[in-house]
């Protein structure tokens, strides 16, 4: 049996609990930026990609490159899942989302684009590793403004 669909599936957990469980202290969505709008379209197209490509592959784990793309996604996902347990263990402050984590930034933004860019590795799957790189141009910029947003309140109330 294929186990190909696990790959979605571990990054969408955590995505799940947080739609029964938002943050006590959202911000806007940022859709008022003048790049907004393009930022979030190239997101949900690099999310649906993510989500779905790998669906139709199969995880053969036979060369060095292989192990070492699990390993990688391993490492991402752990540290996903970190951010996450930090966000709901701590009262779900949405900064929780996007402050450094062991020393990553934006940790929630760049670790899942990690995990599916060796995904694509793992899978041999050039479609993922093009939906990977849209995700990643739309999801770090987006996640990195909001935390601007959140670090600097005083340009919050200009």
């Amino acid at each position: 049996m294929n186990s190909s669909w696990l790959i979605p599936v571990l990054i969408l957990i955590p995505n799940l609990l947080w739609v029964l469980f938002p943050p006590r202290d959202p911000l806007s969505d940022g859709q008022d930026q003048p790049d907004g709008r393009l930022l979030m379209i190239l997101e949900w197209v690099g999310r649906i990609g993510v989500f779905v490509i790998p669906v139709f592959y199969v995880i053969d784990v036979e060369s060095t490159v292989q192990v070492v793309s699990v390993g990688i996604m391993v490492l991402a996902l752990l540290v996903y899942y970190a951010g996450w347990a930090r966000y709901f263990l701590r009262g779900r402050a949405y900064a929780l989302l996007f402050n450094s984590l062991l020393g990553l930034p934006i940790p929630l933004a760049i670790s899942p684009v990690l995990y599916f860019a060796a995904a694509s590795v793992l899978l041999g799957s050039w479609p993922l590793a093009l939906a990977t790189a849209l995700l990643g141009v739309a999801h770090i910029p987006i996640s990195y403004r909001d935390y601007r947003r959140i670090s600097t309140p005083a340009e919050n109330e200009a």
